[in-house]
């Protein structure tokens, strides 16, 4: 090949535009390629030598009729040749076309490098894979990238006889044609085979080191470096393949699904929908199914928007009017509830169709497959596969159906999972972390957004109010809290200046400087005012005290003073920390509130947990110098429930027993703690049912309209309130103080602790106490048990008894 056929076929395969595509033809590969029958000659002559004498003799006339044939024994130009020997050919193609596979198989054998056959099997001859014409088409190849491929495939033939390098493509040719009945297209995969195809060098061989041959097989995509390196103009192809055909429809259009439902668009555009649709008619061979998909995450959001964003289904569009209850004895219901995949032969004959049944054949279809779509174990929609023709689609056709859902279900959790993306941001801009109890309702608002935002750029979203629930609230407050960090910090400060007054001193007699007296009469006069009262800001003068006027002196005295450097290392040791300040007393502090903290929190997260179970409530807590915690309970907060009182009476009890347990447990953790610190605990009870609503500015619920409002400021008032006419606070530790506003709650808890009382949790008295006037907020009443902090209780709920179930007992009698 000359210099110039290099140039242009570079450009045709680098750099060619769709004009040099089109006038792309086999004439431009680079290598020169013959047809021959020599290679199979020397096929059956090497055969003759080891056959058996029955064989043998018909072999040596299949030889001797060739040999009388000198125009097959040449390299064969014209194609006509061979048409005119067909007998001949036939005899010499017998171990490459089996008589008993004659019919079925898709064989054929074809020039070197040309997708062109001279004799095939009838069933490949129908198909007319290898008719004259442009083999790209046939391929989904552009002209340019079939000839890259196939002058690629040659270099690798003349590596692996030429240079002992194994180097293979795995790259099969795929045709792609259309069925004359179905008009659907059908894929079928070519294996070929090169035995009987030979190369040969013009000339010497150019020596390839291995270096050489790994950097040519590394730039596999530069042809133009293998064209210089390997001429092709060197080397000459002659003999036929064997091209092997092979049915991958299904193979390719599952890999082609696959690949269309990664894209996030496949099941939320009309476009993306048709693609699938059309692809599962090529799986199946059925020109007519229809297809259908519906999300549905939760049985509750069936009815909601969220749930209808992505309905593409037979009947269950986003605009349609059924709903939940249509489900109800219908087809669908199986699939849904139990996740089984259902087949209707025919939908006319249905003994007692829904209304479901009577939607599908009004929309002309009579068979029906619908399949669950399962994610992790659960089901998050169904797909539909319908037929205007009975039995079209039948059991056997789930078979095929299970190889291609999961890649159904991915696509459906992965819309589903950029919906709720979607929804998330909106709740994470407009709202805050949200408790799953009440996701739904902003959920909901969340869709009810992404729609507005759809006509109006800047749309406003919708208030977050529930009405009629009722409140609980109970805190668990360390006792004197403030008082306990406080003698912490004046400990802490203290032994710092004694420290430094210890330095001091080790100095003052070999260094008699007035200004050494000074500095120890700060010191006593700072240690003074700590006794007497730590300010706010005290802590900040003291350490700048010691930061800026004694800690500079040390690297002075221990040079001038030897005998100071026992004092200066036990300041330094004791101050070794990130606060470079002593901080014993308040870590101790510290660490103790951290474990009365986790010790109530953990206890509580955990029986809170199970009482979901019971009733689905809404629960926050707040960390402080101990815990609070709110629990709202209501139908209210559910997208679907059925609320009783007894759920209410239930959680009353259960709070009641969950906060002596709650005292008992830091009692008995008070033996471990660094400061054996105490806790109070209180209960307020609010009889009537209130409105809630979330504050988008605070984050947060509080209770809506102005009836309610004293209940927010009890809850902010009540832990530091007396009682009436005492200075004795009404919290203690050891007791639970119950304040109420009404005498039947009064009533109602007097009820509960009388059946506390038996099961050991408290002792026998009970004082009825009046709350002295805080400020607006008059006639408070309390109950104060003491808990019962010694005795085993009747049930351990550690060794299992469970709180709520005790409290569910109780609540029934």
């Amino acid at each position: 090949m000359s210099k110039h056929h290099k140039s242009s076929f570079h450009e045709t395969v680098v750099t060619m535009s769709s004009s040099d595509d089109a006038m792309l033809s086999v004439e431009d590969f680079p290598f020169k390629t013959s047809l021959s029958l020599a290679p199979l000659m020397a096929y059956w002559e090497k055969k003759l030598q080891t056959a058996r004498p029955h064989s043998a003799d018909r072999i040596r006339d299949m030889i001797k009729q060739l040999r009388d044939t000198p125009q097959l024994l040449d390299t064969i130009e014209d194609i006509a040749v061979i048409q005119k020997h067909q007998d001949t050919l036939k005899m010499l193609m017998e171990d490459i076309f089996p008589g008993a596979l004659w019919e079925n198989d898709l064989k054929a054998v074809a020039i070197p490098f040309r997708f062109q056959s001279f004799y095939a099997t009838p069933k490949l001859e129908e198909l007319n894979l290898l008719s004259d014409g442009d083999s790209s088409q046939k391929l989904n190849l552009s002209r340019k990238a079939l000839l890259y491929r196939l002058t690629l495939q040659a270099y690798t033939i003349i590596l692996a006889t030429f240079y002992k390098a194994n180097f293979v493509v795995e790259d099969p040719f795929v045709f792609t044609v259309y069925d004359k009945f179905t008009r659907l297209p059908r894929h079928y995969k070519v294996d070929i085979d090169l035995k009987f195809m030979q190369v040969r060098a013009k000339g010497e061989i150019k020596p390839l080191k291995p270096q050489q041959i790994n950097f040519l097989i590394n730039r596999y995509n530069d042809l133009d470096l293998w064209l210089q390196v390997l001429p092709p103009e060197n080397f000459e192809f002659s003999g036929f393949a064997i091209y092997d055909m092979t049915d991958v429809t299904m193979e390719v259009t599952i890999s082609s699904l696959r690949y269309d439902l990664l894209d996030k668009e496949s099941v939320s555009t009309e476009e993306g929908f048709e693609q699938l649709q059309q692809k599962l008619r090529v799986l199946f061979g059925l020109p007519d199914i229809r297809l259908g998909f519906a999300s549905c995450p939760n049985l509750r959001e069936f009815d909601t928007s969220y749930a209808r964003r992505i309905w593409s289904g037979l009947v269950l569009t986003q605009d349609c009017e059924l709903s939940l209850a249509d489900l109800r004895g219908s087809v669908y219901e199986p699939v849904l509830k139990e996740g089984k995949t259902v087949v209707v032969e025919d939908l006319q004959v249905l003994p007692n169709p829904t209304r479901m049944e009577t939607k599908l054949l009004e929309a002309g279809l009579r068979n029906l497959i619908i399949a669950p779509l399962q994610y992790e174990g659960t089901t998050i929609g169904l797909m539909e596969l319908a037929s205007p023709i009975p039995g079209e689609l039948n059991a056997l056709s789930t078979i095929r159906l299970k190889e291609i859902l999961p890649l159904f279900a991915l696509a459906m959790n992965r819309s589903l999972d950029e919906l709720r993306s979607s929804i998330q941001s909106i709740i994470k801009e407009k709202y805050t972390a949200i408790h799953p109890i009440v996701e739904w309702r902003f959920t909901q608002a969340a869709i009810n957004l992404l729609e507005k935002m759809e006509r109006n750029p800047s749309p406003e979203i919708e208030p977050i109010i529930f009405r009629d629930i009722y409140p609980l609230y109970g805190s668990s407050d360390v006792r004197s809290s403030a008082t306990e960090r406080n003698k912490a910090i004046q400990g802490d400060m203290l032994e710092q200046l004694v420290l430094a007054k210890e330095v001091i001193l080790a100095v003052k007699d070999k260094m008699p400087l007035p200004i050494l007296d000074e500095l120890l009469y700060k010191i006593d006069k700072l240690s003074q005012n700590i006794l007497n009262e730590l300010s706010s800001g005290y802590e900040v003068v003291i350490l700048d005290f010691l930061r800026t006027e004694i800690e500079p002196l040390f690297e002075y005295f221990q040079k001038k003073e030897p005998a100071s450097i026992p004092a200066i290392q036990a300041y330094r040791a004791a101050t070794n920390n990130p606060y470079k300040a002593v901080y014993n007393k308040r870590r101790a502090y510290e660490e103790s509130l951290f474990m009365i903290n986790e010790t109530i929190s953990t206890f509580l997260d955990r029986e809170e947990e199970k009482a979901q179970q019971i009733f689905p409530h809404y629960f926050e807590k707040y960390k402080t110098d101990g815990l609070e915690y709110n629990i709202y309970i209501g139908s209210s907060l559910l997208s679907n429930s059925d609320f009783q009182p007894l759920y209410l009476k239930n959680m009353r009890l259960w709070q009641l027993m969950l906060t002596c347990e709650i005292a008992r447990r830091i009692q008995n953790l008070r033996a471990s703690l660094k400061l054996p610190l105490e806790i109070t605990q209180l209960i307020l009870v609010h009889s009537d049912p209130i409105s809630i609503r979330y504050r988008l500015d605070e984050k947060k619920f509080d209770v809506e309209g102005a009836n309610n409002i004293s209940y927010e400021i009890i809850k902010k008032r009540i832990d530091k309130a007396n009682v009436m006419g005492t200075q004795e606070r009404l919290t203690q530790p050891g007791k639970i103080a119950i304040v109420y506003t009404q005498q039947k709650a009064a009533q109602e808890y007097l009820r509960y602790l009388e059946f506390l009382r038996s099961e050991g949790y408290i002792q026998d008295e009970v004082e009825h106490l009046d709350v002295e006037d805080l400020q607006g907020v008059q006639g408070l009443k309390a109950l104060r048990v003491t808990v019962n902090l010694k005795e085993e209780l009747r049930h351990n709920i550690d060794a299992g008894d469970e709180l709520l179930n005790i409290a569910q007992s109780a609540s029934l009698n």
